[in-house]
């Protein structure tokens, strides 16, 4: 069966300019993931976002980079290795300085920079979040913990942005995105495939996601990890444990470059896995599966990846479209290939003849 429920969604997206808006009032009241109300001074001008996934969504939300006062560095790293960074150069020049990697503020430097809000993740508060509470600087924090946190954190920006309708039309996007790949899921009435997403690995050591993230479950996968009893966003196993779940399909996190599918297919105790008999094994594309806008083109990849027989898709125009559409920018044949990472997966089962240029 092939997947038919996006391009009519994208027509009705393209006409969404980046630049509409309506009147704002001087001051503007969101609720963060907390459930904390914040009156942010209108216009917002400044916007410091510390989450890596963040700032993706506000460039696809305001049409630029021109209002983000500062991004955490690890994801500068990441956007200018990537896509994202040829398609906006300028974000190698938004500083990176009222951030430690590991998301602790510098609120000295804050203070000085004076953003209207800061962006900061709701976990470990005490640390991330109350020194600048403290020091009186605007934050609304942010969660990717479930399905409802991503799409609040997408609603509050558009408003933030004063992009109320790009938000809603992206969030329209999503839902209809995961309603269509649910359709066809129950018709087929299969079993799920049961996955181990793997974010790092040192020898025999594996740092994997435990939780059943949202775009697992809204693209028909099963985290073995979850099935194993882990719940915390990321977790440390050793090699046994990854044979002793035997997953159907393993996937490495594209936002780590040290690692490739290659590494695993090759590593010596995980020769028994299914997935790496299969070759089942996949670095997944360079598109945010925890952002509300885009995330839902990674549903459809995972979701391919999982069923490569219910959906066929074809993914790169998938791609280029819906990259037109968040960014306002055309994709070469080229960068298609380095978002779907098609160098890396070139001995991943499938991978070449479902999305290669010639499929």
């Amino acid at each position: 069966m092939k997947f038919r429920g996006y391009f009519g969604l994208a027509l009705g997206l393209a006409g969404l300019t980046f630049w509409g808006g309506s009147a704002l009032a001087e001051t503007l009241t969101v609720t963060d993931s907390r459930g904390q109300k914040i009156e942010i001074a209108q216009p917002v001008e400044k916007v410091a976002i510390f989450p890596l996934p963040i700032p993706e969504a506000l460039i696809a939300l305001d049409g630029g980079t021109e209002r983000l006062l500062a991004i955490n560095p690890r994801a500068q790293a990441a956007l200018m290795k990537g896509v994202i960074g040829q398609l906006f150069p300028e974000i190698a020049q938004i500083r990176t300085d009222l951030v430690a990697p590991n998301f602790i503020p510098n609120v000295e430097e804050i203070l000085k920079a004076d953003p209207d809000v800061v962006l900061q993740w709701q976990a470990k508060g005490d640390e991330r979040v109350a020194p600048m509470e403290n020091a009186g600087i605007k934050v609304a924090t942010v969660s990717t913990e479930s399905r409802e946190t991503r799409r609040g954190y997408i609603a509050m920006l558009g408003q933030i942005l004063g992009r109320q309708d790009r938000a809603k039309a992206f969030l329209d996007w999503e839902d209809k995105t995961v309603a269509d790949i649910a359709e066809v899921l129950k018709a087929a009435g299969r079993p799920k495939p049961r996955i181990a997403f793997i974010d790092s690995m040192n020898g025999n050591e594996f740092v994997v996601f435990g939780r059943e993230e949202a775009y697992f479950a809204a693209s028909g996968l099963i985290n073995a990890a979850t099935e194993a009893g882990f719940t915390e966003g990321s977790v440390k196993v050793g090699a046994e444990s990854l044979l002793e779940w035997q997953p159907d399909i393993v996937f490495v996190n594209y936002y780590n470059d040290s690692i490739k599918p290659e590494d695993i297919l090759a590593h010596p105790v995980l020769a028994g896995l299914d997935a790496v008999k299969s070759g089942r094994v996949y670095k997944t594309p360079a598109i945010d599966p925890a952002t509300a806008a885009g995330g839902e083109i990674a549903y459809l990849w995972f979701a391919e990846i999982g069923y490569p027989d219910l959906f066929t898709a074809d993914m790169r125009t998938i791609v280029k479209d819906g990259l037109k559409l968040l960014y306002g920018k055309e994709l070469s044949a080229g960068q298609i290939d380095q978002l779907m990472q098609m160098e890396w997966n070139g001995k991943s089962a499938g991978y070449a003849g479902t999305f290669g240029a010639g499929q």
